[in-house]
């Protein structure tokens, strides 16, 4: 079958089926074998019955002592139970709305049972559990994002026979593969898709990063800009404390460092590229609009271009109070009318500072002195974007900010010649916050604390790691927690948001959790970055096991920035202790990063992976820079011993500038 057939011509699935894939972006065979496992759960070995906890999802081997019985059976709803032991312990089996199942099990059958276990009434029991006879269990089962109408079992059914059926396009040859130790196309999605044991998933893996890594090395290359000569800009000597003076509080030895740093590349006759790093509230947005105030005493422009229209909007804030009128924000979600009226003023030299999203590279920005490209990308390096709004202007000073400590191997790779500006050091006063670990049992005695502490006045954050409710995901997500603590906290406003919101619909939640309004923000990791309530101390975030301690950290940042004491809570199933432990023990970002890199290793099989469009799809740049090494290393032979593929690399790399998407995750 062709890669690009429809999904119709795969077995049982029909217009209908079709129109619900398409939910989740998949139209065609080849978007399905792209369409990844998010995690994968190890079904080949059992555990005894006695060993197996409330709440954590796991794989027993048992025999029927007793037969099936009916517990109700009235309409659609159904259900029948019955023990299995295994000579360590008793469980008991309740199956809901199977009731065709029921003459399937027998006394003295076996079975392995795959579920959730809970205690009812002192009697650990499993409902619905998917079961297996001997010999039939699927060894490593994959879980896949799912949209309503389609089941785990639906997805795995249909990932299979686009394995069979489909032949996907080889990118590269099977010489440069066998040089390189990886599998070619077709042999990685069955591996990934279909592993049967941890280490054919991380050779499928493997071998799909480092296509995609070779690829992205050779764009790198291409986009290296050099040494460029220009004209250095001119402006007043003390510029420094010059800016100082128009902020509201002191800077840190650190900022001053870094500002004098940045002045001095301003001053040469190369065109800056600077990466600064600076953990949670380090003061990297004052560092940043420093450089654009520097660039407009030398009548120059600058764009901030921000990841999120939450952080961009607190840039401009920020922005607005020391540029005035001459400081401009351009959103997404603008009107045309907005758009002109910004697009007039930039036109006519009135905006110094255009700060905005990506959506700034959708536009013909009619800028008549841009000298200064910003990036607050956080843990995103949109090499594209920056390269799309410098094509007007390649000798013009480029400033990258980051919130995640990168290795300094990982940071000459992505960036080259860049300078590296370190900020080390947290404003005086800034408390650290206490951090809790939180058992699934003692949740209740958490919120019901909270209570306590709005009734004093306080606000607070619940992360959720989904949006809404998705089979195959033993997580919570925002909808559930905000209807349930809508009814926990009467009289307290409870609200949830999340990226699928639009721009003013998340603009008009904020403001009404700034201004104290709501006291609970029920969201996803959309509040990561760019949330600043100085009112908020209180930070839980709901299955903290499934997200990276990168992330954690992060949002463990979103408060402590008042003068209240500050706490987080990270709610745990006992799945990530250990990693969790790290961020209870230290608010230092770059030891956390350390430590996550030690813990990750080569890879792992559980654990949500992070993607979207425009992103790489199976990298992750600090758990895979090993790999990124071997490419450029590769990209080096290619042109001899494989020019083929190195011209096919360079197409590929080529359309990826032009489409302006090489985006990367690194938490």
């Amino acid at each position: 079958m062709d890669w690009n057939a429809p999904l119709t011509a795969l077995p049982k699935i029909g217009e209908k089926t079709a129109k619900l894939f398409k939910k989740l972006d998949i139209v065609c065979a080849g978007d399905l074998l792209w369409h990844l496992p998010a995690y994968y759960r190890d079904l080949r070995t059992p555990v005894p019955l006695r060993e197996i906890r409330e709440g954590e999802e796991v794989l027993v081997r048992g025999r029927l002592t007793t037969p099936p019985r009916w517990g109700r059976r009235q309409g659609k709803f159904s259900v029948f139970s019955f023990e299995v032991a295994d000579g360590t312990g008793v469980l008991l089996i309740h199956i809901f709305n199977l009731p065709f199942l029921f003459s399937r099990y027998k006394t003295g059958q076996e079975y392995f049972f795959y579920g959730k276990p809970k205690v009812f009434r002192d009697r650990m029991q499993m409902d619905n559990p998917l079961a297996y006879p001997p010999g039939e269990t699927p060894g490593i089962l994959p879980f896949y994002p799912l949209t309503a109408g389609i089941s785990q079992i639906m997805m795995r059914r249909t990932v299979a026979a686009a394995l069979r059926e489909v032949r996907p396009p080889e990118t590269f040859s099977g010489g440069l593969c066998a040089a390189a130790d990886i599998s070619g196309d077709g042999e990685s999605f069955r591996l990934v898709h279909a592993p049967q044991t941890p280490e054919e998933y991380e050779r499928g893996r493997r071998s799909m990063v480092y296509r995609e890594l070779l690829v992205f090395s050779r764009m790198l290359a291409l986009m290296d800009k050099g040494e460029i000569s220009r004209e250095a800009l001119r402006f007043p000597e003390n510029i420094v404390e010059e800016y100082e003076a128009l902020l509201p509080f002191a800077c840190t030895g650190a900022q001053r460092r870094v500002m004098e740093e940045i002045a001095g590349d301003l001053r040469g006759k190369t065109p800056m590229n600077r990466l600064v790093e600076g953990d949670v509230g380090s003061g990297k947005t004052a560092v940043a609009l420093f450089a654009a105030y520097a660039a407009m005493q030398a009548g120059r422009q600058t764009v901030l271009m921000a990841p999120t229209e939450l952080l961009a909007g607190q840039h401009f804030a920020f922005a607005e109070k020391i540029f005035g009128r001459r400081a401009a924000l351009l959103r997404g979600s603008c009107t045309k009318a907005e758009r002109e009226e910004i697009f007039a003023r930039i036109a006519g030299g009135e905006v110094q500072v255009l700060v905005g999203t990506h959506a700034v590279l959708y536009h013909e920005l009619p800028f008549p002195a841009l000298d200064l490209v910003i990036t607050d990308e956080q843990h995103r390096f949109g090499v594209g974007q920056r390269a799309a709004l410098l094509r007007g202007n390649p000798a013009a000073h480029t400033l990258i900010l980051t919130a995640t400590p990168i290795p300094r191997t990982l940071s000459l790779v992505l960036y080259g010649k860049a300078k590296i500006s370190l900020l080390d050091e947290l404003p005086p006063g800034r408390k650290p916050v206490a951090t809790h670990i939180v058992g699934q049992q003692k949740r209740r005695d958490m919120y019901t604390w909270l209570r306590g502490k709005l009734k004093e006045g306080e606000q607070a954050y619940v992360v959720c790691p989904l949006v809404e409710p998705s089979e195959g995901f033993s997580a919570l997500s925002v909808e559930e927690v905000q209807r349930d603590l809508s009814r926990f906290f009467r009289g307290f406003g409870v609200e949830m948001l999340h990226g699928r919101m639009s721009g003013e619909e998340k603009r008009e939640i904020m403001e009404r959790f700034r201004s104290g309004a709501t006291q609970v923000l029920v969201s996803t990791t959309v509040i990561e970055v760019g949330v600043d309530v100085p009112n908020a101390s209180i930070m839980i975030v709901e299955n903290a096991d499934r997200f990276g301690l990168a992330q954690l950290h992060q949002l463990r940042g979103r408060v402590g920035r008042g003068d209240k004491e500050s706490f987080c809570y990270l709610v745990s199933d006992g799945s990530g202790l250990e990693r969790l432990r790290i961020l209870k023990s230290t608010n230092d970002g770059f030891a956390i990063a350390e430590k996550d890199l030690e813990l990750r290793g080569g890879g792992e099989l559980t654990g949500q992976r992070q993607h979207g469009k425009g992103s790489l799809q199976v990298s992750n740049l600090v758990r895979d820079v090993d790999v990124l090494l071997e490419t450029r290393e590769m990209l080096e032979r290619m042109p001899e011993e494989f020019p083929e593929d190195y011209a096919k690399a360079t197409q590929l790399a080529l359309e990826k500038i032009r489409e302006g998407d090489a985006q990367v995750v690194l938490n």
